[in-house]
């Protein structure tokens, strides 16, 4: 087991993308396989791009083990070392030590430069994108799991809306919810919005999801957030009718049998925007969607008029649409 464990692992790693995050977890997981067959405690170097002399990363890498089968250096912001000490790490990754494990962790490297290059030849490269908008509520959900617990992508997307899409954000509050929670296996969004320690800035755009997935209680929040944070209620009452007429083009649209890819052409959405329009589109039928238009047109009179308070005009808008579900 040993031997294959050994075999399989490259003499040189670049790891790169744009969420810290992800990147801390793939070199934890690669010094967890390297701890199955070398001993760490003795073996294993840690450097910083920004304040690293190349010599003496270099100089880590060709250090044969103490009493082990294998080194492992970690270089953290490789991409911020200076362009000759890049291009020595170019040249060591041509023709890497044995015995070592490097692990070169970026957060931007061109394809084409002579460090990927180097390391694609000898060893490998693996590119860690941060998750697309729609994708957070699952990869919360996968951070529960790594806990031994389940929450629904409801609950996963309360924590989303009200965390943000920060990755580091959202472990921090999983882990506290968790502890939270004790020895339950399954929680709920109760759960979570209890233990929630802080809310991200709000934005409009979480604001028209919570209206389009008929969620009264985030709806209602996210005016309250807004509005603290100095948004115009007239502002959030013209994205709101912008949003809902994007609703209503869809229901028609699907209403006649049409496919993402029609929504995507015929209503200029990327992949990604054309199918959440398109799921919360699904959760009204049309008379629903017209009524909530007409809704904002005499919501706009009244706000204009003077007849009640425009943030309390709005809120009543947001109760009308969310709760006839």
């Amino acid at each position: 087991m040993a031997t294959s464990e050994l075999s399989d692992l490259k003499p040189v790693y670049l790891i790169y993308g744009d969420e810290e995050l992800l990147l801390e977890r793939a070199v934890r997981r690669l010094r967890e396989r390297l701890a199955k067959v070398a001993d760490l405690d003795f073996n294993f170097d840690v450097f910083e791009g920004e304040s690293a002399r190349v010599e003496d990363v270099l100089a880590a890498a060709n250090t044969l083990p103490f009493m082990s089968e294998r080194r492992l250096v970690v270089v953290r912001g490789a991409d911020k070392m200076a362009p000759a000490s890049i291009a020595a790490l170019a040249e060591y990754a041509s023709d890497p030590a044995e015995q070592t494990v490097l692990v070169l962790v970026a957060r931007r490297i061109a394809k084409n430069s002579r460090l990927y290059k180097a390391v694609e030849k000898s060893g490998q490269t693996f590119e860690w994108a941060k998750p697309k908008r729609g994708e957070y509520p699952a990869e919360v959900v996968r951070m529960f799991a790594g806990h031994g617990r389940q929450v629904s992508i409801d609950a996963a997307e309360a924590l989303v809306r009200a965390v943000g899409r920060d990755l580091r954000r959202l472990e921090s509050e999983v882990q506290k919810i968790v502890a939270y929670a004790g020895d339950r296996a399954s929680l709920s969004r109760e759960d979570i919005e209890t233990v929630m320690a802080f809310v991200a800035p709000a934005s409009v755009f979480d604001l028209t999801d919570a209206i389009g997935a008929r969620d009264l209680r985030m709806s209602l929040r996210l005016v309250s957030l807004l509005v603290g944070q100095g948004e115009s209620v007239h502002g959030l009452h013209a994205m709101a009718a912008r949003h809902v007429r994007s609703l209503l083009a869809t229901r028609a649209l699907l209403d006649r049998g049409r496919a993402t890819g029609d929504l995507m052409r015929e209503l200029g959405m990327p992949d990604w925007q054309a199918r959440k329009v398109a799921q919360q589109a699904r959760r009204f039928d049309e008379g629903e969607l017209v009524n909530a238009l007409r809704g904002l047109a005499a919501a706009e009179h009244a706000m204009k008029t003077g007849r009640g308070d425009s943030r309390l005009v709005l809120e009543r808008w947001v109760v009308s649409v969310c709760s006839s579900d």
